[in-house]
């Protein structure tokens, strides 16, 4: 998200940055969550009007073909969520994954948010999963922002709880990223 540019360019509005944002999930429902972090973080980047977003399952991760690819996707983003559960610690996919991402060399200030079930916010798992990322982290000098939330709801009142593994649950998030996206892809300086 690095540029250059003077004041009058800002005050005209012709400053177009891209704001590269990953974001890796357990599940649907933490999925929808991490999409509304997302959402509040990307509104704290008015300048940024574009959204560049890396997004994948941790299951998408355990494959080798896929590991690079995302890596590689995932290594000009600024900002990362990751979301899960909390109940049990990170996989061992995830982990290393994250580590790779960590590694990689940036110019510009990163951050990690990592968003957790309300209900794992004083368990262990969540504990030790913060814990490690922050010294993960520390390393890269990227800072590293819990975030506890509930599990969205869809319309209706319907919770996303069992719908994980349904392919129509699954399309309706990428859709909802997808308009989401869409509808943030013309953000200007003064909206």
């Amino acid at each position: 998200m690095s540029a250059t540019f003077d004041a009058g360019e800002v005050a005209r509005g012709e400053v177009q940055l891209t704001l590269d944002a990953m974001l890796i999930y357990e599940d649907l429902s933490t999925g929808l969550r991490a999409k509304q972090v997302l959402e509040h973080a990307a509104r704290q980047f008015p300048m940024a009007p574009n959204l560049n977003l890396a997004i994948w399952r941790f299951d998408v991760l355990r494959e080798p073909r896929w590991r690079n690819t995302t890596l590689n996707k995932a290594s000009a983003a600024v900002i990362g969520v990751v979301s899960a559960h909390g109940q049990q610690d990170l996989p061992k996919v995830a982990k290393g994954w994250l580590k790779q991402w960590l590694k990689r060399k940036s110019d510009e200030s990163r951050a990690l948010i990592v968003s957790l079930d309300d209900t794992s916010r004083d368990g262990a798992s969540a504990a030790r999963t913060i814990s490690w990322l922050q010294k993960e982290a520390r390393a890269r000098d990227v800072a590293v922002l819990p975030h506890f939330g509930d599990t969205p709801r869809r319309k209706g009142g319907l919770a996303m709880e069992g719908a994980e593994n349904s392919a129509s649950a699954k399309t309706a998030l990428l859709a909802d990223i997808r308009r989401w996206t869409e509808r943030h892809s013309d953000w200007g300086i003064n909206e």
